[in-house]
């Protein structure tokens, strides 16, 4: 069902909900990638409804079918957008346990918002920091030097906003590239403007976490995603650092974990631990659409 919600801001957020036909008392927010909508996630969270989860998944703000605030930043997406959407998660399923899969930039930004520790779990895939020191060196690391001080900020100059396809990266609005750019030029990678370190609420980041990582991975290298580690530093966190071969997988890289073609054990896994976190049970657990509005 797809719905439009509002943020805390009074922005208007697209998402979708995928209702369970016997809900088994858990309830389940997609973080998605930078500047990835939120349909590329609807076969795997299709998959998790029939496990028995509710699912939401949504686009950030000045993505896809969402509202596109002119002074928008990757900041809001994490404090505001992902709050907002624990809180509607939190009605639409009400008496559900709660936990996030963040996809990439989704797994980054947990601490940003200040609702984060009521949720009992999260499974983090590709997640990682962006700073560009943490790439091997040699032409890997060149094309993020050159993507954080050269690309972002002359295309975005350029054009009024960042067209990421042009480069095989995302488009994005200016603000948020500008911000994002920011980020991946800071030591600290998620970072406020003046480039200090942004961790408000990480320290409420107390539940379990899976972390899973691709050795096939070009845009999340293991060192990188080891570099965001320290992120969540009260966390219980369970690495897997896996390869195709794995997840019985031709290559799943950046974004095949989540695609059409997965094999559905690695899907299954992902459901079964997320239950054994919260503890689920078969009970029916009511779905509500009450505040929300019907696109």
């Amino acid at each position: 069902m797809d719905l439009a919600l509002t943020a805390r801001d009074g922005v208007t957020i697209a998402a979708t909900l995928f209702e369970p036909a016997a809900p088994n008392g858990g309830a389940i927010l997609i973080n998605s990638g930078t500047g990835i909508a939120r349909q590329f996630y609807g076969a795997f969270a299709g998959h998790l409804a029939s496990r028995g989860f509710a699912v939401l998944t949504y686009d950030y703000r000045g993505i896809g079918q969402s509202e596109a605030p002119r002074a928008a930043t990757m900041e809001d997406w994490g404090g505001v957008d992902q709050a907002s959407m624990i809180e509607h998660l939190a009605r639409l399923a009400p008496g559900a346990q709660r936990a996030v899969i963040g996809h990439s930039f989704g797994g980054q930004v947990l601490g940003l918002a200040d609702n984060i520790g009521e949720l009992s779990a999260a499974v983090l895939i590709c997640s990682q920091s962006g700073h560009w020191r943490h790439w091997p060196p040699g032409r890997r690391r060149l094309r993020m030097l050159a993507l954080w001080w050269l690309l972002i900020p002359g295309l975005t100059a350029a054009t009024g906003r960042f067209p990421g396809s042009w480069i095989g990266t995302a488009n994005l609005p200016a603000g948020i590239a500008r911000s994002w750019a920011r980020w991946g030029r800071s030591r600290h990678y998620v970072c406020d403007p003046r480039g200090r370190p942004l961790r408000p609420h990480n320290h409420a980041v107390t539940f379990p976490l899976r972390w899973i990582s691709f050795s096939d991975d070009p845009i999340a290298p293991l060192s990188a995603v080891e570099a965001l580690r320290p992120y969540y530093p009260n966390a219980a966190v369970e690495r897997l650092h896996l390869s195709p071969r794995d997840l019985s997988a031709d290559a799943v890289g950046h974004f095949g974990f989540f695609r059409k073609s997965m094999p559905r054990k690695p899907w299954d896994d992902v459901a079964d631990w997320l239950g054994e976190q919260m503890r689920l049970t078969s009970a029916d657990v009511p779905l509500s659409h009450a505040r929300v509005h019907r696109r």
